[in-house]
């Protein structure tokens, strides 16, 4: 079981973020355009001889967000739980095992299928029916989740996805092993892969999902530790999100805290402690409503 997407916020400076991950890979590259995606103006990717290992995004006073997929994910994920253990929170992580034996895309699908009738979720699958050398691809869980399941012929995507091969240069049946990510030589019609994306919506999820190991991600919720039990042999205990009920003066504060809390840090770091600082935002707090009695306001 690894990860095959990790993304998530990092509570530190764009400067810091981006010098520890440049270790990562051998060069930087702007790309701005995929940055827009997210919300962010800037964007940096970092690439090694295998192609982007991480991309970081930042945009003035927000926290930098970063993520990498494939085989760079894990790796990548290592880095900001030694680097950022209390300090990052996942938006989204991906656990995917995979299983290279003839006919596992079929067995596991009928246990997908099991476990979508019994908690009522969606099961679309995507097929080629002119073309089975596309390969299938099988959710479970709507995409507006938080929790979806793909199921898919993983063989069949890495052989598609071969310039040569997209360009009709080579025939998908013709290459008829791979190695995957480890080196291990496969065979491309028994390589089938399953992996579930979590994409926590409150803060409590996304820092407990900075702490769980690729199989207990599958714990989550009830249907996929289900689903892994029963498809991946997994024994799982369910992991709880504790979600406390905020105030509106509370959610207020903590909108303050993620909108200036690069200021405040730097504040801190100038005054010297986070004592000094509470003194001087309430010594400020008084001059101002001062000015404004004197003002009449």
């Amino acid at each position: 079981m690894f990860f095959d997407w990790y993304q998530g916020t990092i509570q530190d400076d764009a400067v810091t973020v981006l010098e520890t991950l440049k270790k990562l890979g051998t060069e930087t590259r702007v790309n701005d355009s995929i940055a827009r995606m997210y919300h962010y103006k800037h964007g940096i990717q970092i690439h090694s001889n295998s192609g982007v290992v991480a991309t970081v995004l930042f945009d003035g006073d927000k926290h930098p967000h970063a993520f990498a997929t494939s085989d760079q994910a894990h790796t990548f994920a290592e880095v900001l739980r030694e680097e950022w253990p209390d300090k990052h929170k996942v938006t989204r992580v991906d656990a995917t095992q995979d299983f290279h034996e003839f006919g596992s895309y079929e067995r596991l699908r009928k246990v997908c299928k099991t476990v979508a009738k019994d908690h009522k979720l969606k099961f679309p699958q995507y097929s080629d029916d002119i073309n089975p050398k596309a390969g299938r691809t099988q959710y479970v869980g709507s995409p507006k989740s938080d929790y979806r399941c793909r199921l898919y012929e993983k063989g069949y995507q890495v052989i598609g996805d071969i310039p040569q091969v997209k360009q009709g240069k080579v025939r998908a049946e013709d290459i008829p092993t791979w190695a995957d990510s480890t080196g291990q030589i496969v065979n491309v019609d028994s390589w089938t892969r399953i992996e579930l994306q979590v994409r926590p919506r409150h803060d409590d999820g996304k820092i407990l999902a900075s702490t769980l190991t690729p199989d207990q991600v599958w714990a989550m919720s009830p249907w996929t530790l289900e689903l892994a039990k029963k498809a991946l042999a997994l024994n799982l205990e369910q992991v709880y999100i504790r979600q406390k009920r905020l105030s509106d003066d509370e959610k207020a504060f903590r909108a303050m805290c993620s909108q200036y809390g690069n200021i405040l840090e730097r504040l801190r770091v100038d005054l010297g402690d986070w004592q000094s600082l509470g003194l001087t935002i309430g010594e400020t707090i008084k001059e101002i409503r001062n000015d404004e009695k004197k003002m009449g306001i």
